[in-house]
Parts: C-alpha cells; structure tokens; sequence
C-alpha cells in the first residue's frame, strides 16, 4: 500500500513539474535540436538570397520560393515559423540555449563549404598544371587581327614533337570574327608528319561570324605510326579577303597513352 503511495506522489509530482515548468515547448512546436537546425537552414538560405539579390536585383520571386521551400521541407508555413520564433524569443534562457546550436551548426557547415572550396581549387589547379606540361603551343595564348598587322594573319605554326610518347594531340582555340572582315571560308588547319613518312592534313571549318564560338582538331589518334612534326595554320583564309578576328585561349597539348594517364 505505502509503495503505490510513493508511486502515485512520483508521478503527482512529475505532472505538477511539467504543467508548471515555463520552459516546456508547446504541443506540435519544434524541440530545441530540430529548431536549431530549422534556424540553422533558414539563416543559411537568407545569406543565399542576399548573394543572389547582390548579383541580380531582379530575382526576389526565385528568392521567396526558395525560403519558402526551407520552410515547406520541416513542415511550416511563414505564420507557424513566426508563431515559433516568438514563443522562443519569450524564454530567453531556451532560445540562447536553441542558438548556441545554431551557431555550432552554422560553424560546421561553413567549415564544410570551404573544405569543398578547397579541394575543387587544388583539383583546378593539378588539371592546370597536368595541362601545362602537356602544351606544346609556343605561340601567344590569343590573337587580334587587323588588316594593319605586318604579321602573316594566317598564325602559321610550326612544332617538332618526335620525342614525345602521346595517344594524339589536340588544337583548339576559341574564334569571333568582327565587323568589317570579309573572309567567307576560314579553316583551322594541321599538316601532320608520321613515322612512316606519311602525312595527314586536318581542317575544321570555321564558322565567319561574330559570335565566340569554339573549334578543336584531333590529330594522331587513329594513326598506329608517331607523329614527328605537325605544321598548319590557326586562321587559313584567302589572304586578298580582309580579316578582323579574335582568337583566344589557344591550346594545342598532347594526350598521354592510357598506361601514363593516372
């Protein structure tokens, strides 16, 4: 009898505690850890929209949905996250404790983002440099072209390449030609000399117009025999028609064979 007392004060009490306690969340609100990682994603989606309204003043209806998607995804409308926020701005001591999390959480993923940041720009630069070791263009990295140039307009080029093991090469280069040139057949061209004495002659048709637009050549890949030497020209044309042109990021390298590829 004296045991179902105490257990029956136990929980008189335990009731008393939780209906008096002022700090216990409400029915159907978010707890402190879940609140903490709904602030968490909505502070984080309010920077996002900060960056993207710097860049582009004219996208605060893709900015609203997106916040309102943060909130759709833990099951709350604007006015339940507002009902939310104030109940825990009025208990003080549990909402400092809800944004210590916060700013843990915030702390994590930032260290997350730059981790990221990292290891893409340590990838950026190991291709950069794999793909400065296989260049083989000596030239400039970009041209323009005029009719005053002294220079022969064509670009000629002219690169030994025996002693280099490649699966093939490849010239590529980015052309936008300007008003005023009046050039209606321009190629890029590549002359290339095998082993075996034989040559291939490569071209890509370049489009005459002004939009950037990019052209790329594949040479030696379907050859069993080594290239030697390859010569050609960036911008062949016929040389009484006037030329205005761009051409950037030039690039000619080499292709490692599979087995040296790492």
């Amino acid at each position: 009898m004296m045991t179902n007392r105490m257990v029956f004060c136990g929980m008189l009490l335990a009731y008393f505690f939780v209906a008096c306690n002022p700090n216990r969340v409400p029915k159907g609100f978010p707890e402190e850890e879940e609140f903490a990682r709904i602030l968490a994603d909505v502070h984080y989606a309010e920077a996002t929209i900060g960056q993207i309204r710097i860049k582009d003043r004219g996208v605060d209806s893709t900015a609203n949905t997106y916040y309102h998607y943060i909130l759709a995804r833990h099951n709350l409308t604007q006015q339940k996250f507002d009902t939310v926020v104030s109940w825990y701005l009025s208990h003080p001591e549990l909402y400092q404790e809800v944004y210590d999390k916060v700013i843990a959480l915030l702390s994590e993923q930032e260290a997350h983002y730059e981790r990221d940041i990292k290891e893409q720009e340590e990838e950026e630069e190991r291709v950069r440099k794999e793909k400065q070791a296989r260049s083989i263009w000596k030239g400039e990295k970009s041209y323009f072209i005029t009719k005053a140039d002294t220079f022969d307009r064509r670009i000629p080029f002219s690169i030994s390449v025996d002693t280099i093991v490649a699966q093939g090469y490849q010239l590529s280069a980015f052309y936008q030609f300007l008003k005023q040139s009046s050039v209606k057949e321009p190629l890029m061209e590549v002359i290339a000399l095998y082993a075996d004495s034989t040559t291939d002659t490569l071209y890509y048709n370049l489009p005459a117009t002004h939009i950037n637009s990019k052209a790329a050549l594949m040479i030696g890949f379907e050859k069993e025999q080594q290239v030697l030497q390859m010569e050609g020209f960036l911008v062949k044309h016929d040389t009484t028609e006037q030329i205005r042109a761009r051409i950037n990021n030039i690039e000619f390298e080499y292709i490692p064979v599979a087995d040296s590829v790492r």
